[in-house]
This record gives C-alpha cells, sequence and structure tokens, in this order.
C-alpha cells in the first residue's frame, strides 16, 4: 500500500474516531443511573382532556363534591382528580359511591419511578431516593389527614400542626435538592400550604396537597 494511501486512511480514522468520541462525550450528561425508587397511585378522576385549560373548566364541578379538582398529567392527558388512593380497591369503592350521586368517575392507575439521573448526580442517587421516599410519605400523611378531617377528627390545631410538619419536612427536600427538579417541587408544594389558612383546613384541601405530591412524582424528570 502507498504511503499516501495509508496516509489518507489513517486521516480517515482519526476522524471517525473524532466522532464518536464527540458523541460519547455529548451523551454524557444523559448517562443515567436507575433509581428504585417507585409507587403507585390510584387516581378517581372525573373527566380528562387533551390540555389543562379543558381540564380545568370541570374543575369546580369536583370541588363542589368536595373532591380535590386538582388536575393531574399523566401521559398525554390531564386529568380531574376527585382523590387519590394507595390500594385500587379503595379507589374503586369511591368511585361506585360517586356514582349514586352522578358524578361518573374512573380510576386512573398511575406510576411514578424509573427516574434516570444524570451524571452530574450520579453520585447522589442514595439521597434522591431518600428524599423520594420523604415526598411519598408527606403525601401518604396528607391522606390520613384528609380521611381524619372527613370523620370529624381533625380539630384546627391538629391540622395546623399537619401542615407546619409538612411544610417543615418539604423545606428540607427543597434545600437538599436545590440543583435538581425535586426541590423545585417540593417549593411548589410549600407555595400551596402558605395559601392555606391554618386554622381551618378541609378536606378538600388537603386531598389536594395530597394530589399534588402524587402529580410531582408521577411527572418528576431529573436534568
Amino acid at each position: 500500500m502507498k504511503k499516501a494511501q495509508i496516509k489518507a486512511l489513517a486521516v480517515f480514522a482519526a476522524a471517525a474516531l473524532s466522532i464518536v468520541v464527540a458523541a460519547v462525550l455529548a451523551a454524557l450528561p444523559f448517562c443515567s443511573r436507575r433509581l428504585a425508587f417507585s409507587a403507585v397511585y390510584y387516581l378517581v378522576c372525573y373527566k380528562s382532556a387533551d390540555d389543562a385549560h379543558s381540564a380545568g373548566s370541570v374543575s369546580s364541578t369536583v370541588q363542589s363534591y368536595g373532591g380535590a379538582g386538582y388536575i393531574v398529567r399523566y401521559g398525554n392527558e390531564y386529568f380531574v382528580v376527585v382523590a387519590c388512593y394507595y390500594d385500587m380497591r379503595d379507589a374503586e369503592e369511591v368511585r361506585l359511591s360517586l356514582k349514586q350521586y352522578e358524578l361518573d368517575c374512573r380510576v386512573v392507575e398511575a406510576y411514578a419511578g424509573g427516574y434516570a439521573l444524570p451524571v452530574r448526580l450520579s453520585a447522589r442517587g442514595g439521597d434522591i431516593e431518600g428524599w423520594l421516599r420523604t415526598l411519598d410519605e408527606t403525601g401518604r400523611i396528607f391522606y390520613n389527614a384528609a380521611n381524619a378531617a372527613d370523620g370529624g377528627n381533625m380539630a384546627g390545631g391538629a391540622a395546623a400542626s399537619v401542615l407546619s410538619d409538612a411544610r417543615m419536612t418539604l423545606c428540607a427536600v427543597m434545600e437538599g435538592n436545590a440543583d435538581n427538579a425535586l426541590g423545585d417541587e417540593a417549593g411548589y408544594i410549600i407555595a400551596l400550604i402558605d395559601d392555606l389558612d391554618a386554622s381551618s383546613v378541609s378536606a378538600r384541601e388537603f386531598r389536594v396537597l395530597q394530589a399534588a405530591v402524587c402529580d410531582c412524582l408521577i411527572n418528576l424528570r431529573f436534568v
């Protein structure tokens, strides 16, 4: 083989290698570690729509029945949520009871998980999994508070205490994740809490907070 041909091949190989290296380097920020956290939520939904505005137009109907009326995006749809549950049987029971009041709902099984961390966060995977569990547990606390309020077992002082403790926990989540989306989501729920009158929190308002937590975990994406 002539020297000119060898030189040309060498140049071609070097160019090809540089393209491969560039592609690998470009992909590095998106290389990920999959987190072990996952959860399933059963959303009792009144209606769904292709956009948030259309779904929002029926939110007040759900609220008039004491439902959350919170809009959760799942996949390509927006669902007006009456309440969120952690067991399909509980959700189905509520769906059937609402039918008696001509509120025709369906149960949507929504999955939270499969989170991928970019390289810059991969070393913190264990900590972030812990924060995700903390946020999920906060949603469950709101769920229990809503049930207690429905049963007349939540005095004003107890409701205020739940909100205060939840806010403190969420502040810790926000501060511990200031460099990623989880911190933003915690800040959003804190803002919802701050808009409430802690002395007279209704079951519906606790359901809104719980739905907001579920929504955050369902749609969370780390970048």
